[in-house]
């Protein structure tokens, strides 16, 4: 006889079995929930706030089908903002705020609409309109800056520390690069050099006085203050509805170029602690070229800032968050600059611990495309089953026919939730409607693609170097230099050769083939070498993947480098763009790293050449390359090409790839960029349940007639996320290893393909 707890346990499965949305559920898929539609980013404007606005706000949203929203306060009184409105307005986190957001909660709760909790006063996140700097001015964010002399030893000179808090002093050869830690000989308000024979540098790293208007995204302690202004007053207040009504959070905006070279006091600290040794000697090489070092300091230096990024402000939130029944989310600024060092460290390993990794899409249609394919991947990389997009803010121009293009392009990239701005957004129920189809059917699976793209963190790290900052002598008539370092912070400073993002462009655009960049650190730790795949072992999203791309860059790890070498050795297709590695992001590895990757391309600035050189040229533009390849007993293939021209990435995958998961029958076409972008023919391909779903989306202006040859058997019936229409059967012809679907598609459409039970 079953336990009375027994029974109890599963009487409560039962019911959740049957309350729980079913994965394939036509009704549902006509008439998604509210946890699928669009949750609207609406905004409390505290100068005026009054009942009517929010109680006639949320029932309009209601009207256009609005799965939920967030509230995001703007306006009102600030401390210390100049033109601070009146006292009559109402106070961000006021008992007054509270009343309108409790307000706000029961005529959702009323609607059946969720809300996502914005966790600050506008954006960036860390501000706490001005609150936090008024109450905790220790905690701000805070930037490192540089004293330095050129000297000629043997000789004794000095240099005064600079108001602020000291970090080091660092004397470096600038002939050999020697690099010694003189910051034990600071005296008083200076540092003492005495300087050996030859050339050298005197360097003093200080922390600058400012008044910062974000948190120290960095320091353990100060998020803490943060999350106690914050987030923990919103517990307080609400607790009850977290994990029901609110059920999810939403940070916006936070980046380490709010404060320059954003630094923190207890880095040296923190890093020893971590590493067992100090990086003191090693930050000349946030400045400068440290001889065959560089690499490895940098990755060190820059990567840790990054991790305490990811680890004290990201992950601390999403653990307070899932403390408390919430889901984790929000999006960083600039997504799109090829290099994210000075930004948030690494745009991938960034959401490891963040339940809904999020990119932000504003201004015009396209302008964000490269960066979506990473923001999706780290979700596909950590196991997240959901990924969002803010999506339409500020946009120049938006009408419905750009909005479905936005949003289909979006979920064929690997979104399945969406954040649209209320006020950008055309009013048309539809909308949501159609987002929420594909949220329905697209979230959480497995994601199905041959190729695997290694995001080059390393090389990224190393390529990047601070300016500004400096103070150094000037002659009696020069002028310091003019750098606008806010700009160079946000764009990522000069990149040159980085061609990941091209490289994923001409995949997934120029010849309509997916992909997933694959994080080093997931390639080393997550995934196995099987059958001649590289397999990413997760529980959700395991993938398999045939072909690893190694796009351009002088830097990896060890561990990375002899894992391409184990693939390529047991059966695996390697293709690399541009440059391959010779430097180890570890100290004193790159002769391991330039080995590893001989051994598979047979390629080295320092050895024979070993691979086979040969031409391929484009028949149609009459372009010639010369590339080089390999081969192994195992089966192995390694081709180094030097450009990522679509027709000769489609050139090499047809050699080492004959038979793709998804070969769709259209001329390969050049990417457009920017605000030239006038959408694509894209598609995504997930398993659940045992399922294939396909989505194909075109945002072109012109109808798609054209066959589409999928790897396998299959048998499909066509879901229609505009009209929510299912079960009509695909016209399709079956062969022994492949399918032959027609797809037809008019401008601006998209549809779903269905694998039948």
């Amino acid at each position: 006889m079953l336990s009375r707890s027994l029974i109890f346990l599963f009487s409560v499965l039962s019911a959740y079995a049957q309350t729980a949305p079913k994965n394939f559920d036509p009704a549902l898929f006509k008439a998604p929930p509210a946890a699928y539609r669009g949750h609207a980013m609406w905004s409390f404007p505290l100068g005026n706030l009054n009942e009517k606005y929010v109680v006639s706000g949320i029932q309009e949203m209601k009207t256009l089908n609005y799965g939920g929203f967030f509230i995001e306060a703007s306006g009102g009184p600030r401390p210390g903002a100049p033109g601070a409105q009146a006292a009559a307005a109402v106070p961000f986190l006021s008992p007054e705020y509270f009343r309108f957001y409790n307000l706000a909660l029961e005529e959702a709760k009323k609607q059946g609409m969720e809300v996502i909790l914005y966790d600050d006063y506008s954006f960036p996140s860390g501000t706490v309109a001005g609150q936090l700097a008024a109450k905790y001015p220790q905690h701000g964010a805070k930037s490192l800056n540089m004293a330095e002399k050129d000297v000629a030893g043997p000789a004794k000179t000095e240099l005064a520390i600079p108001k602020g808090i000291y970090i080091g002093a660092v004397l470096m050869n600038r002939d050999t690069y020697e690099l010694v830690d003189v910051s034990k000989d600071r005296q008083g308000e200076s540092v003492g050099f005495q300087i050996p024979q030859g050339n050298w540098k005197a360097m003093v790293f200080y922390l600058p006085e400012a008044r910062a208007r974000v948190v120290d995204y960095l320091d353990s302690n100060a998020v803490d203050a943060f999350i106690s202004m914050t987030y923990q007053k919103y517990q307080d207040n609400f607790g009850g509805y977290f994990g029901n009504l609110i059920t999810q959070t939403f940070y916006d905006e936070p980046s380490m170029h709010h404060q320059d070279r954003m630094w923190t006091p207890e880095f040296n600290a923190e890093f020893q602690k971590e590493y067992g040794f100090s990086p003191m000697q090693y930050y000349p090489a946030l400045w400068y070229d440290i001889g065959p070092q560089t690499a490895a300091a940098r990755n060190a230096l820059f990567g840790f800032r990054g991790e305490l990024f990811r680890t004290n402000f990201i992950q601390k939130l999403n653990d307070w968050c899932a403390a408390h029944n919430l889901r984790f989310g929000g999006h960083l600024d600039q997504e799109e600059p090829i290099n994210p060092t000075p930004l948030n460290g690494d745009l991938m390993k960034v959401f490891e611990h963040q339940a809904v990794p999020t990119i932000d899409d504003i201004w015009w249609w396209g302008r964000t495309n490269a960066a979506y394919k990473i923001v999706t991947s780290s979700a596909f990389n950590w196991d997240k089953p959901m990924a969002a997009a803010e999506t339409y803010a500020a946009y120049r121009v938006l009408d419905e026919k750009i909005a479905y293009a936005v949003a289909m392009d979006q979920f064929a990239m690997g979104i399945n939730f969406q954040v649209p701005a209320r006020t950008a957004q055309p009013k048309r129920a539809e909308v949501n409607d159609y987002v929420g189809r594909l949220s329905y059917l697209l979230r959480g699976g497995r994601h199905v693609a041959d190729i695997a793209v290694l995001y080059p963190a390393p090389s990224l790290l190393a390529a990047y170097r601070n300016v500004g900052g400096v103070q150094f002598p000037l002659g009696p008539d020069e002028q310091p230099p003019q750098i606008t370092e806010t700009a160079y912070g946000r764009e990522g400073g000069p990149v040159f050769g980085m061609d990941y993002q091209a490289l994923g462009e001409s995949l997934f655009r120029g010849i309509r083939v997916d992909y997933t960049f694959l994080h080093p650190d997931v390639l080393v730790s997550r995934s196995t070498i099987a059958d001649g795949k590289i397999v990413l072992n997760n529980k959700e999203n395991r993938e398999e993947f045939s072909v690893l791309f190694v796009p351009a860059g002088d830097t990896i790890s060890v561990a990375a480098a002899a894992k391409i070498k184990e693939f390529y050795e047991k059966g695996g297709k390697v293709i690399a763009t541009g440059a391959l590695p010779t430097e180890s992001a570890e100290f004193g590895k790159n002769a391991e790293v330039r080995q590893a990757i001989y051994d598979v391309f047979g390629v080295s600035p320092d050895q024979p050449l070993k691979a086979d050189l040969r031409r391929a040229q484009d028949r149609q533009n009459f372009y010639v390359f010369w590339y080089y390849t390999s081969k192994n007993r195992a089966g192995g293939q390694a081709m180094f090409i030097p450009s990522t021209q679509p027709w000769l990435v489609d050139f090499a995958l047809r050699q080492v790839l004959p038979l793709r998961d998804v070969d769709i029958q259209q001329p390969i076409v050049t990417p457009q960029e920017g605000p030239d972008y006038v959408g694509g023919l894209t598609y995504i391909h997930k398993v659940k349940d045992g399922r294939d779903i396909y989505f194909f989306a075109n945002s072109t202006a012109k109808e798609i007639d054209t066959k589409v040859v999928l790897r396998g058997r299959k048998a499909l019936k066509i879901w229609n996320p505009h009209t929510g229409a299912a079960q009509e059967q695909a016209e399709a012809a079956a062969g022994d290893a492949t399918t032959t679907l027609r797809l037809v598609l008019p401008s601006t459409t998209s549809l779903l393909f269905i694998g039948e039970q």
